[in-house]
């Protein structure tokens, strides 16, 4: 997988790291409490972390008047603070349509209760506000990219998809027609990627492809709840596969509130997101956000007080732990050059089913859920051992993948005869019911069972299936706990399959099937959904052996691989053919995990301390704090 980066004004590649920025002082008050001291003493503290990017914010009133006419006032303050972060080496992200800030709207002026993406009027006074901007600053050095808004659907509304891509294509136009070089992305946050968006219409499955026509990168906000920690943990960096197509991927907002978290796990936090988002092929990233505000009294603040304690600084401009760890990611990404790292991906990829993203008539979806089972299933391949991308129905995988992971089986009815013919040809398929499957007996060797009341909701918390056959390092009478959620579960009756695993009342749940040259596996009901129903699910460890067993039948063999679930092993590779490790435990323990490599390893180096491990016979001992993240040079 070759990293997709960003590009400075020049040409050259940049990875930014850096911050969401309001001043410490005034936070959104920004441009009409102005405070170049202040903004310059904050810059400086910045630069001084070794951070050298910032995204802040054009307040739309306070720049353009009800005709997208510029303030001239507003620019001279522009021109010094891009000024002060030229001088301090910091690049800058502009963010025009603002629009929605911190749980509160704030007018833009033209609008005046009309649409804000249609109406003919209103865009035309857009583009009058974006295109003054631009042909104002296309020349300023410390200008990165473009930023269309900030989340603007809180502010305008969510719509079908077509009618916001037409309003961010109309934009992206209008920008691109006075700065040739620069990228520009929509600032929305990457919701239609994720599922969050409503979908394009019905018939557009090349939809997420025409994103690429009107941003030139993925502006990614990541806040992500779960009560599962691995899941949790491995969130950000699964987002990040599941964002890309084939642009670079921003980390664009990340961040949690002092408020609600310690600073110590807010410091954990921001160093899994740091190393696992670069490990996973991001093109840089950006915390939300500098400082803490002392704003008590200022909306939004007043009734979102949460807001006040996102900062990695104090109000007193103190640094919270989290600064340290953006300063030690800084640095070691200074060391080693983050852009000549890309991923080596293993052959293993997960489906994600088209209903994830089109509306279909009379079909529905729950894509909140949905998203998590995706992220469920990323998590158990990183449990198990190996790394995977995604690919997007009706796309087949290319053809270095091996195993395909379907953990939400509703696909379209072509999608399943291509699917087989891919199985005839040599490929491993584990695929978890959730919809009808054509030629569900020559696919995966089973026929519907007889069993009324099949589709009802399952009855109790946990479901139990034993192993019935040796399966990877699971065996025969061994038992794997998950949730019983409100998966449909289709009943089976073997044909030509082999039984796997049985449930409580000795029913099939898992069955393989030899077709052609590859298998199909089968789960009667979707294990990864299942999965995501109840808190800590990876309390109880086995379904992720399912994974590594599955891997074992595709034939991958990872370089490096240990046995701790917790512990991932990210593999990076440059043009040279060098190597990098990115260790990082996922879990709240320490761990002491042996590595072992089927490479001839030479030695292991660890990059921050200069600390070599000791290698014997393609093995060495890796230690991790909770939580800690470790980069070694892998020699052979």
């Amino acid at each position: 997988m070759l990293r997709t980066v960003l590009h400075d004004h020049t040409g050259n590649p940049f990875y930014p790291i850096g911050v969401n920025y309001w001043p410490r002082r005034t936070a959104v008050e920004m441009w009409s409490r102005w405070d170049p001291d202040g903004i310059a003493r904050d810059l400086g503290e910045m630069r001084a972390l070794g951070l050298n990017a910032v995204r802040f914010f054009l307040c739309t009133e306070c720049f353009a008047d009800a005709e997208g006419n510029l303030r001239p006032e507003a620019l001279e303050k522009l021109d010094t603070f891009l000024t002060l972060c030229h001088e301090n080496g910091l690049y800058t992200f502009p963010t025009f349509f603002v629009g929605h800030m911190s749980g509160m709207n704030f007018p833009i002026p033209w609008e005046q209760g009309r649409d804000f993406y249609t109406d003919p009027e209103v865009l035309a006074h857009s583009k009058r506000f974006v295109q003054a901007i631009v042909a104002r600053y296309r020349e300023e050095e410390a200008i990165l990219g473009w930023l269309l808004s900030n989340e603007i659907t809180h502010y305008a509304g969510k719509r079908e998809t077509q009618v916001f891509l037409d309003w961010m294509k109309e934009i992206y136009q209008a920008i691109r027609a006075l700065d040739p070089y620069r990228p520009i992305a929509p600032g929305d946050g990457g919701d239609d990627l994720k599922g969050a968006g409503l979908g394009f219409p019905e018939g557009t499955l090349e939809g997420i492809e025409e994103l690429r026509r009107g941003e030139d990168f993925v502006s990614l906000h990541h806040y992500y709840e779960d009560s599962d920690v691995l899941r949790f943990s491995h969130a950000a960096a699964g987002t990040v596969r599941l964002c890309d197509i084939g642009l670079p991927v921003l980390v664009e907002e990340f961040g949690v509130s002092t408020a609600l978290w310690a600073e110590e796990v807010q410091a954990d936090y921001f160093r899994i997101m740091l190393f696992s988002t670069w490990a996973a092929g991001a093109a840089g990233i950006l915390a939300w956000c500098w400082s803490d505000f002392p704003t008590v009294d200022l909306p939004p603040y007043t009734h979102h007080p949460f807001e006040l304690f996102f900062g990695i600084t104090r109000v007193d401009g103190s640094e919270k732990l989290a600064a340290g760890e953006m300063c030690r990611f800084a640095r070691l990404m200074g060391e080693v050059g983050p852009i000549r790292w890309s991923p080596i991906l293993s052959h293993a990829a997960i489906l994600v089913p088209s209903t994830f993203y089109v509306n279909y008539p009379f079909r529905a979806v729950d894509r909140p859920h949905l998203y998590r089972t995706l992220l469920e299933a990323y998590t158990l391949a990183k449990m198990g051992g190996f790394d995977v991308s995604f690919v997007r129905e009706p796309a087949l995988p290319p053809e270095n993948v091996r195993l395909l992971l379907v953990p939400y089986g509703d696909l379209l009815a072509p999608t399943w005869r291509a699917l087989r013919d891919w199985v005839k040809a040599g490929g491993v398929l584990w695929v978890g019911f959730a919809g009808a499957v054509p030629d569900l007996e020559e696919l995966f060797g089973v026929r519907p069972g007889r069993e009324p009341n099949a589709f009802a909701p399952p009855q109790g918390e946990m479901e139990k299936l034993r192993l019935v056959e040796v399966f990877g390092d699971l065996r025969p009478g061994e038992r794997i706990v998950v949730p019983a959620a409100g998966a449909p579960r289709l009943p089976v009756v073997p044909t030509k399959a082999r039984v796997l695993a049985v449930d409580e009342e000795s029913r099939p749940v898992l069955t393989v099937h030899a077709l052609g040259q590859g298998k199909a596996f089968f789960s009667s009901r979707s294990l990864e959904w299942m999965q995501t129903a109840r808190n800590k699910p990876h309390s109880r460890p086995l379904v992720h052996r399912l994974y590594r067993a599955l891997r074992a039948e595709a034939g991958i063999r990872p370089p490096l691989e240990a046995q701790n679930p917790a512990l991932s092993l990210n593999l990076l590779e440059n043009e040279e053919g060098e190597r990098l490790l990115v260790a990082i435990n996922h879990g709240y323990a320490p761990l002491e995990e042996e590595v072992r490599s089927w490479l001839s390893l030479g030695h292991v180096l660890d990059i921050e301390t200069g600390e070599e491990l000791e290698v014997h016979e393609g093995r060495f001992r890796l230690s991790l704090q909770p939580w800690g993240v470790r980069i070694l040079e892998i020699r052979g």
